[in-house]
């Protein structure tokens, strides 16, 4: 991006009015409607959390002034990346312990987000390790950054195809013994 555009872009979102307003109240209403789930105690913890995010997202942005966003612009690429990464990771660490608190999550499936959470933050942390993969690779920072993430997605659907194949083949096995049982009572209530 140009110097002209990154301009053309100030200017253009410092007289943007009408849709930083309207950003600014879809944040509002986002709060107001949590609230009032929270109220009425039909939220939980986790989705109060991400909507609170997208909320206050939404309400920042639409209060962003020229000279912060000519501070995220100047600052180099990889840096931001590095921000996200590292935001996103803590973000699913805290889902993740949470829905594990709450018993909505298996230690099991728990520890392969933990750990999918943990390398993600390494690598923002250290850049290092990512510089090391993309040199090995041949990729610029966001492929080998995407493919980290990619590989551990990759194995976290892995693991889950192999518990729901477990799990459907349990299932099975119980249906047959729950029609063996039903057809024992059955011969039994005939026989009295």
């Amino acid at each position: 991006m140009g110097a002209m555009d990154i301009n053309a872009y100030l200017t253009g979102w410092q007289t943007a009015i009408v849709p930083r307003i309207l950003i600014g109240l879809l944040g509002l209403l986002i709060v107001l409607i949590l609230a009032r789930t929270i109220r009425s105690k039909r939220i939980s913890l986790v989705p109060a959390i991400l909507w609170s995010l997208a909320a206050a997202v939404l309400i920042i942005f639409s209060l962003f002034p020229q000279q912060l966003i000519r501070t995220v612009i100047s600052t180099e690429y990889v840096m931001r990346m590095r921000i996200m990464m590292g935001f996103v990771s803590l973000l699913v660490l805290l889902i993740t312990l949470e829905s594990t608190r709450q018993a909505r999550l298996q230690e099991r499936y728990a520890l392969l987000w933990v750990a999918t959470a943990l390398v993600i933050l390494i690598c923002a942390f250290f850049p290092s390790v990512v510089n090391l993969l993309r040199l090995l690779m041949g990729m610029n920072y966001t492929a080998a950054v995407v493919s980290v993430a990619f590989t551990f997605l990759t194995l976290v659907l892995f693991h889950f195809s192999i518990s729901m194949s477990i799990s459907q083949a349990k299932q099975a096995r119980i249906a047959q013994k729950l029609a063996l049982l039903e057809t024992r009572v059955r011969e039994l209530e005939e026989r009295r």
